[in-house]
């Protein structure tokens, strides 16, 4: 709902505060982003216009937004009577009235308010030199240049600082032969051509804080006018420490780069666009490459902690890591106390798969997966191992029976690797194995598909006698007849198959429990 227009008793209050002839310019500045609208201070040299002159509508462009001087509250009046200045007055009242409404319109839109930073002035005082960059360099950020710190000075016996300045950017003077221009054309480096400019703050410490003893404010180069190329000076691609704190916790919930961009973007803007972050997708790659580097240094010592705390809340918890030579991780597994208690009820079929590897350490997950008597599947723990070969599978599976009390499981299904199964018969001698049917047909797919689409009648024969053969003569009969009537001896693949067909074939498990494919 918009404000609604002062009474005649308030304009004539208005018009005694101020003599005639005399425009009121109040200090405030009205930022406007979009639709939104926000004040921010301004001293009252700013503006010197009516508010129905021209230049009231008029707004200079930073970073794709108007700064627009802000409707007073009390419009210039005289202290005549006449019809005319009633007029006036009326029309300054709908100016004002339409003001609001857009104010309150923009508010109610969602639109968020910026402040305008504002530049620091000499007495002004801070709390450290830290404080002091950060709110000069917002400030030149906001207007289009950046700020370097020329000095920090420390007295030698104190050893304490004592004196500050930080500078423009394009302060000093060019290296010899970077203004010069090469005879052959060379590939832009961004180099940034100094101007000798002479803005800068200094400071010294009073007592415990910052004062600014000196400020000047006038640049003898052109700024940068448009804000989304500000963001490129190497001062403003930084990263303030809060948000370098965010992009490792995102790193630790493994957020991957592209991710990690689309949150900033969001949080910087509510439309998400990569216009609005002051630095570029490079630096959050970057840095979360840094987080990487960092992490694989303290990475074991970090997961062994994790599995401390575990162990201290359960006291059934159980972990291992094995070393070689080099004291480098061979293999790792853990479980927790709840899965331990389950196994000695459900061992009846396992289920160990180690196709997973989404890790950046190129360590296949191993998990072993039971089923208790909900058809639920169950995990019994997790491994890591570093070489797929027939002793990082013995190992992996000693630790499995040692966690487990020495009960090894009845049954066990896994794909088709023969390390694996040299491993199996070699710490679990008394259980049935199989290999996992869907592995294989998926894999035989890749030959056959073709085979089996030129032939069709084949194709319906191989699925009957392979899932409704119930016995182990009903199989190998089905299978010779296929071969026979269909003259497909020298098919290679099928001839595999049947090579390994007491691993995958339902027939040869009729009698045991194998709830898994």
């Amino acid at each position: 709902m918009a404000n609604q227009g002062p009474s005649c008793s308030t304009w004539n209050q208005a018009a005694t505060m101020y003599p005639p002839s005399t425009s009121y310019t109040g200090p405030s500045t009205t930022i406007n982003s979009g639709a939104g609208t926000s004040t921010a201070e301004h001293t009252e040299e700013a503006f010197h216009q009516p508010v129905n002159s021209p230049a009231t509508n008029n707004a200079e462009s930073v970073s794709e937004m108007a700064i627009v001087p802000a409707m007073p509250t009390s419009t210039p009046l005289h202290t005549s009577t006449s019809n005319t200045q009633a007029d006036e007055t009326t029309a300054n009242t709908e100016v004002n009235d339409e003001t609001d409404d857009e104010a309150q319109g923009d508010e109610e839109d969602g639109q968020s308010e910026i402040m305008v930073p504002q530049p620091p002035y000499v007495g002004q005082r801070f709390d450290s030199f830290e404080d002091v960059k950060e709110f000069y360099q917002t400030y030149a950020m906001f207007h289009g240049f950046a700020v370097n710190t020329e000095y920090h000075r420390k007295i030698k016996k104190t050893n304490e600082y004592n004196r500050g300045e930080t500078r423009c950017y394009k302060a000093r003077r060019n290296k010899k032969g970077k203004c010069v221009a090469p005879v052959v054309p060379e590939r832009k480096r961004g180099i940034i051509i100094k101007t000798e400019c002479p803005v800068r703050c200094t400071l010294n410490v009073d007592g415990a804080q910052w004062v600014v003893t000196e400020y000047f404010d006038e640049h003898n180069h052109e700024l940068i006018k448009k804000f989304d190329l500000v963001k490129f000076l190497s001062a403003h691609r930084g990263f303030s420490p809060l948000k370098k704190k965010f992009i490792k916790l995102l790193h630790d919930c493994n957020a991957g780069p592209s991710r990690m961009v689309q949150i900033l973007s969001m949080i910087h803007n509510k439309n998400g666009t990569l216009s609005s972050m002051p630095y570029i997708p490079v630096d959050v790659t970057n840095l979360k490459a840094k987080c990487r580097r960092e992490s694989r240094l303290a990475d074991i010592e970090d997961t062994i902690a994790y599995f401390d705390e575990k162990a201290k809340a359960d006291p059934d918890f159980f972990y291992m890591i094995r070393l070689d030579d080099e004291d480098h991780v061979r293999n790792m597994y853990w479980v927790d106390g709840a899965a331990r208690r389950a196994y000695k009820h459900f061992r009846d079929c396992i289920s160990f798969d180690a196709t997973y590897l989404t890790n950046m350490y190129k360590m296949p997950c191993a998990p072993f997966i039971g089923i208790n008597n909900h058809n639920q599947s169950l995990q019994f723990g997790c491994g890591l191992v570093r070489n797929e070969d027939k002793d990082g599978y013995t190992s992996l599976f000693k630790t499995f029976l040692e966690c487990m009390g020495g009960l090894a499981p009845m049954n066990i299904i896994t794909n088709q690797d023969f390390s694996m199964c040299a491993g199996i018969e070699e710490v679990f001698p008394l259980a049935v194995h199989r290999h996992c049917r869907w592995h294989i047909i998926k894999k035989a797919e890749e030959t056959l598909g073709s085979f089996f689409a030129d032939r069709p009648e084949l194709h319906k024969a191989f699925e009957l006698c392979m899932d409704y053969s119930l016995t182990v003569e009903e199989f190998e009969q089905s299978w010779t007849a296929m071969i026979e009537t269909y003259q497909v001896q020298d098919n290679e693949t099928l001839a595999s198959l049947w090579e390994k067909r007491m691993y995958w074939v339902p027939a040869y498990f009729m009698q045991c429990f194998f709830p898994f494919l």
